[in-house]
């Protein structure tokens, strides 16, 4: 049978607040468990903000990579945009060249026109004039490179000239080399349709164009024009180099090593290449504000504050405070700054020479006039420079990716951090279980303490009476 217990009614003693003080002085190191949890969290958020930052800090250095054309930039400048542009990767050597275009690449146009019966509207039938299934054959391109696109005309049906659109349009072979329309040559009161062919790639090799339309008798009334603007390929000459060059494109990249073409007209033109040290400065100077965003951001989260009331002293931990992962990681970066060196023989050999310098708050400054003046005295040592540190920093191989990778630093920082809060909800449970179990105890055991001190005050009472009536 279970006890009623009515605290402390028998003995005085108040069992139920005497129970709570006990439960409560038990579960005390629970808080210190859930606050601890807190913590983590709040670290493995900090680590997770500061994988993104490392993320955007190694975008940054890459562009700097050998495979991504290494160190200092370069410019292009033409002395007639007018005839041609150009663009200029890191690899460009510094010059001038004369550029002689002849012709550009064009695409070709095609027209097919019904003279029996003219088409007044998209609907009106391709070739009602003809009693035979016929075909339209449109060969785009020549040589090796070429194909057929084949629309068979179903006349019976009354094909019409929107069916034949649609049809050449949705030919695979039709997307990304020709496009079919319908063009009103006529009026807006007397239309008179055309179909219109356009191949998309220039050049005669992939944007030339043969049509032909054929059924058992004839040609129907169906007249071609295949020759109305004929592609042609691009023809220019560079001083330097012998004879007349011809390319399908107008954007030539494989004639002058690190540098781009893009025709524009007939004509001649001087294209120069050039260090373009304000641009790599720019990019420098990204670089190092990303690389200073994750020195401030650890200035702020690794910290120790101690805060005294009386006697008693608390130190109150950053959600950094706990962790070596940012400092190694600003260590790491640090070390391959000045490690950077280029090969022998240059004028330039270090990142402090382009006017790198570290502040006492850890951070990095950047004088651009410093290393505009480094790049005009030795541009070849800077941009080995550079190159050397991306390498070591950005890509797969790299410091930084040591950080953020799969099973790199930062997720087994975090994956320690999760196990241990799983071990301490783990205690929070068992312990919460003891003092569940400790409570029922007491209580019970209050409850025989209140009955026994009942009974003992109530064979008191009956002891008084009978002393009292001797």
């Amino acid at each position: 049978m279970a006890l009623i217990q009515f605290s402390g009614l028998a003995s005085g003693i108040d069992s139920a607040a005497l129970i709570d003080a006990l439960v409560e002085a038990r579960e005390s190191s629970n808080e210190l468990r859930r606050s601890e949890i807190e913590f983590l969290n709040s670290e493995n958020d900090a680590l997770e903000e500061l994988n993104t930052k490392i993320l955007a800090l190694n975008d940054l250095v890459d562009q700097f990579r050998t495979i991504n054309g290494g160190g200092v930039k370069k410019e292009a400048n033409t002395s007639d945009a007018t005839v041609a542009t150009a663009a200029a990767g890191t690899t460009a050597i510094n010059s001038s060249y004369t550029l002689t275009v002849t012709s550009v690449a064009n695409t070709e146009t095609a027209n097919i026109t019904n003279g029996l019966s003219p088409w007044s509207s998209l609907t009106s039938e391709f070739d009602p004039d003809s009693g035979f299934d016929e075909t339209l054959s449109i060969t785009v391109g020549t040589g090796g490179s070429s194909f057929v696109i084949s629309v068979n005309v179903d006349t019976a049906a009354g094909d019409t000239l929107q069916d034949v659109i649609d049809a050449i349009n949705n030919d695979p072979g039709a997307e990304g080399n020709i496009v079919a329309s319908a063009v009103n040559t006529g009026t807006s009161s007397s239309p008179n349709y055309q179909l219109v062919l356009q191949t998309l790639n220039t050049g005669t090799e992939e944007g030339a164009i043969s049509i032909s339309y054929t059924d058992s008798v004839g040609t129907g009334s169906i007249t071609i024009d295949d020759s109305s603007a004929d592609a042609t390929d691009a023809t220019f000459s560079i001083d330097g180099i012998a004879g007349t060059i011809t390319r399908q494109t107008n954007t030539i990249n494989d004639v002058i090593s690190g540098v781009t073409f893009n025709l524009e007209s007939a004509g001649q033109t001087t294209i120069t290449i050039s260090d373009d040290a304000d641009s790599t400065g720019d990019q420098l100077q990204e670089l190092i504000d990303a690389f200073n965003d994750i020195v401030d951001f650890v200035n702020e989260n690794d910290t120790i504050e101690r805060i005294e009331s009386g006697d008693n002293a608390t130190n109150v931990f950053g959600t950094l405070a706990k962790t070596n992962v940012d400092n190694d990681l600003i260590s790491r970066f640090r070390t391959q700054l000045l490690a950077a060196s280029s090969a022998n023989g240059t004028e330039v050999t270090a990142m402090s020479e382009l006017g790198i310098s570290t502040n006492r708050d850890g951070s990095l400054s950047f004088d651009i006039d410093e290393f505009i003046e480094a790049v005009n005295t030795d541009s070849t040592g800077v941009s080995e420079v550079i190159t050397d540190f991306a390498d070591n920093v950005a890509g797969t191989a790299g410091v930084l990716n040591q950080f953020t990778k799969f099973n790199g630093f930062i997720d087994l920082a975090q994956e320690s951090n999760n196990n241990e809060i799983s071990n301490l909800n783990d205690a929070i449970e068992q312990l919460e279980r003891q003092t569940a179990s400790m409570r029922e105890t007491l209580t019970l055991r209050f409850a025989r303490l209140e009955q026994i001190t009942a009974e003992l005050q109530s064979k008191e009472s009956a002891l008084s009476g009978i002393l009292a009536g001797l």
